[in-house]
């Protein structure tokens, strides 16, 4: 079983085409990725409220 750290790193090394860049665990935890964390846990749950599951 692969550690936390070595998952995350082959995801980034995945999403480094799509993205252009390297994110990375500082990024993540940058303003600018909170607020993307934020926005995506809120489209979540709108998504599950119209679904019906809350």
């Amino acid at each position: 079983m692969k550690s936390l750290g070595e998952v995350e790193e082959h995801l980034a090394e995945q999403a480094e085409p799509v993205l252009g860049f390297k994110p990375s665990s500082s990024f993540k935890r940058s303003p600018i990725g909170i607020l993307i964390y934020v926005v995506c846990g809120t489209l979540a749950l709108i998504s599950m409220r119209i679904a019906g599951v809350f």
